[in-house]
């Protein structure tokens, strides 16, 4: 049985367990490997989208013959060991090696979000769900960012993975004592149709690659930046780190459903010049209280863009979303394996250069979501078994 609030804890724990030591990378690749920690972050992270960016389809595939339900108990068993195994690890050649095994079933655990929300009726409901999963998202990255930023000190950083490796494990004694017929959808072994979508879904996905790889462009060395011009605190610089996650928690409960109803595509537009407009404050003002300001109103563009992105998606695709959405999750991944090379390229000018060139990738993001051309049919004969 998967039922949704396993869906969301599922989630949370392992996104966190993902993100955990990921803003303090260069210096931990400095200190514990003594390795040049801008260029090994940015071999890292190219490293790790690579492997999902292939395996997220790969995974599609096989939800065609397996459960869901199967495929998670083993992602969930295998995730376990390797994160002992990567608790261990002493070298970059081990914990890059762990950590990229890590992510061939770790990737297939994130096809949770669209089988769940697939599977609903109500657009309200839908919306409702997806509010959630971003909640979930950004409250993993508030946790792990915050708690990275106590772990990085310690003596032996990585042995918090045999923390989560018993989260693993909890998970998956959960899960099997479960019932298989008491599952959210009955088992389904015909034929469907994906249904064609209606609108330019290549466009989306330019557009989905633009998005993320703004946004994702700042990040790398953004613990870095901010140390340099006010050199603050690892618990400050987190805090500031994650100040646009903390946004999309307080929006989720401020900002009601009905605000998604209806048409959401003029709302993408708006909020995403938005987040363009604060990444140009960020990256040419020196106050800090303005800096954190503009990290408030970026915060609260990027969640409102990200549940209209979804939104989207889900209507289009119907019951077909796990499928659609692995390849939305593959094109994201493309943009988070150029995101750091981006930032290294633009970095060697100075360290505020990614924030304006997030900027000017999510004006470009805008733009090309504005192209209505012919809309490309997506027909799909798949065979699922929807456990």
């Amino acid at each position: 049985m998967i039922r949704t609030p396993f869906v969301f804890l599922c989630l949370f724990i392992t996104m966190t367990s993902e993100v955990l030591l990921s803003p303090f990378y260069p210096q931990y690749f400095s200190e514990a490997f003594d390795l040049e920690g801008i260029e090994m972050t940015s071999v890292f992270i190219i490293s790790c989208r690579l492997v999902v960016i292939v395996m997220t389809p790969v995974w599609g595939v096989v939800l065609k013959k397996w459960s869901m339900r199967r495929v998670v108990l083993c992602s969930l068993f295998m995730t376990a060991i390797l994160k002992v195994i990567l608790s261990e690890s002493t070298t970059f050649s081990s914990f890059l090696t762990t950590s990229l095994l890590l992510l061939v079933f770790q990737s297939s655990l994130y096809l949770l979000y669209p089988y769940l929300v697939g599977r609903i009726e109500k657009q309200e409901e839908k919306a409702r769900k997806t509010t959630i999963y971003i909640v979930v998202v950004h409250t993993a990255i508030i946790v792990s960012s915050l708690f990275g930023s106590v772990v990085i000190s310690w003596e032996m950083p990585l042995k918090v993975y045999q923390l989560f490796a018993c989260m693993d494990l909890c998970l998956l004694a959960v899960l099997l004592r479960t019932k298989r017929s008491s599952s959210v959808v009955p088992e389904n072994n015909q034929s469907t149709h994906l249904k064609a979508v209606t609108e330019p879904i290549f466009f989306y996905m330019v557009a989905i690659f633009f998005f993320h790889l703004g946004h994702n462009a700042i990040r790398p060395y953004f613990t870095l930046f901010v140390d340099e011009r006010y050199g603050v605190s690892n618990q400050v610089n987190a805090l500031i780190y994650v100040m646009p996650s903390i946004m999309a928690v307080v929006l989720k409960l401020c900002v009601p459903i009905r605000v998604f109803s209806g048409q959401v595509i003029p709302l993408f537009y708006m909020v995403t010049i938005l987040s363009a407009f604060t990444l140009l404050i960020q990256g040419s003002i020196d106050s800090l209280s303005i800096f954190i300001m503009s990290r408030i109103l970026y915060g609260a563009g990027f969640y409102l863009s990200m549940v209209v992105l979804d939104i989207y998606l889900f209507r289009q695709s119907q019951a077909a979303a796990t499928y659609y959405y692995s390849w939305l999750i593959a094109v994201q991944n493309v943009a988070l394996l150029f995101a750091p090379l981006v930032a290294l390229t633009v970095s060697r000018a100075s360290f505020y250069a990614p924030l304006l060139s997030g900027a000017l990738l999510l004006v470009v993001a805008v733009g090309v979501m504005t192209i209505r051309n012919k809309p490309l049919e997506l027909f799909k004969q798949v065979k699922e078994n929807e456990g």
